[in-house]
């Protein structure tokens, strides 16, 4: 079966390889990362132009409080219309970068300065972004999140994230690595969403899957989706 592979940008700056089965195809790609040091952890998502937008109309909606300037790119703090939360958003040239806050819109001080502390590299196929040195922050959560239409969500940890999700047994084989069935929570296993829980671990990468149910699935049978997950592999390399 012909595949397609995605040739992705974590935010550390480290590159990913997925290969999947050539249909169907990928409607959604995402990252997050989460800094810590100290009594310190900020997090923040990572999504295509447009990001900000939809955020604030359908997921929070929100109304725009102010724009800065920080390391000569854009960014947009919003409040929530209830001022429960508020996001801010660096705008660049192919992805945004949002962190959320609790309350009301946050100073525009605290903004630039949270900002200023990173350093930022867009790229067409992801964005990278570390703590600057002085910040002596670390890197302590990564990921990358694939959607793939009637097919499900792949969730995909750095490196760091895998070598402890790995369990210790065998799993079944898989064509490029080996796969185990997982124990979805509570929250996650409802009737209105019933969904297949599967850790893939390749030799180097670990993905998450959770199989859509058969509604979003195209009627799809199980052996097509299992055939689909048989051809899935995560490879991550450091940056050159």
């Amino acid at each position: 079966m012909a595949a397609q592979t995605l040739k992705l940008v974590a935010p550390s700056g480290n590159r990913v390889y997925v290969d999947l089965p050539a249909s169907p195809g990928v409607s959604s790609i995402a990252a997050s990362v989460r800094f810590v040091g100290g009594s310190y952890g900020t997090g923040f998502q990572i999504g295509p132009r447009g990001y900000h937008d939809f955020a604030c109309t359908y997921v929070a909606p929100a109304t725009q409080r102010e724009r800065i300037v920080v390391h000569g790119r854009e960014v947009i703090i919003a409040e929530a219309n209830d001022k429960q939360s508020s996001v801010a958003t660096l705008i660049g040239s192919y992805h945004e970068l949002m962190t959320v806050f609790a309350g009301p819109a946050p100073k525009r001080d605290r903004v630039a300065a949270l900002f200023g502390a990173l350093k930022v590299q867009d790229h067409v196929d992801g964005m990278a972004v570390q703590p600057q040195s002085a910040t002596l922050l670390d890197n302590a959560v990564e990921n990358i999140v694939v959607v793939v239409k009637e097919r499900g969500t792949l969730n995909i940890p750095g490196p760091r994230q895998a070598r402890a999700l790995t369990p210790a047994h065998a799993g079944a084989r898989t064509a490029h690595g080996e796969v185990w069935k997982t124990n979805l929570s509570e929250a996650e296993h409802t009737v209105d969403s019933a969904m297949q829980g599967y850790l893939l671990g390749f030799p180097a990468g670990v993905a998450e899957l959770h199989l859509a149910n058969q509604a979003d699935s195209g009627s799809a049978s199980e052996a097509t989706l299992l055939g689909w997950l048989n051809e899935i592999n995560v490879t991550w390399r450091a940056a050159a």
